[in-house]
Formats: C-alpha cells, structure tokens, sequence
C-alpha cells in the first residue's frame, strides 16, 4: 500500500484469493484502487484453509466501493 496504514481499512473479506481477485478487478475497472492482503501460506494451505484474507481501499473510497461490491452480489 503507498499511504500509511491508516488510510486503508478493510472494504471485503474471503477465505478464496480468486473470489479477491474477481472484486479485486472489479473495483479497479471503477478507478479504485485496492490491495489484497492474504493471510493465507500457500506452503502450509492444508493448515491454514479457515483463514481469510482481506481487500483494503483507501478510506476516502470505502462507500463507493462497497455500493459496487454490494451491486454486484444481487
């Protein structure tokens, strides 16, 4: 991320990087930027298949981002 931390908040989260990448995608088609932070260990996947990785936008961004995630789920 290229602002500070706390710029950033968390917009969705998923146990599925590609179910992250697909609204990853989608944000960035409507001019907002968001990064993937996974807490997942691709190394020990069998250990760590219950935890989520999450999507942050800047916080200035948070309700625009959230009506197009929400948009796209009906």
């Amino acid at each position: 991320m290229d602002q500070p931390a706390e710029n950033w908040v968390v917009v969705f989260k998923s146990a599925s990087e590609y179910e992250l990448s697909i609204v990853q995608a989608m944000l960035s088609e409507n001019d907002i930027k968001a990064e993937m932070v996974s807490h997942q260990d691709h190394v020990f996947n069998a250990l760590t298949q219950n935890q989520e990785s999450a999507l942050y936008v800047h916080k200035g961004q948070l309700e625009e981002a959230t009506r197009i995630i929400k948009a796209s789920e009906t």
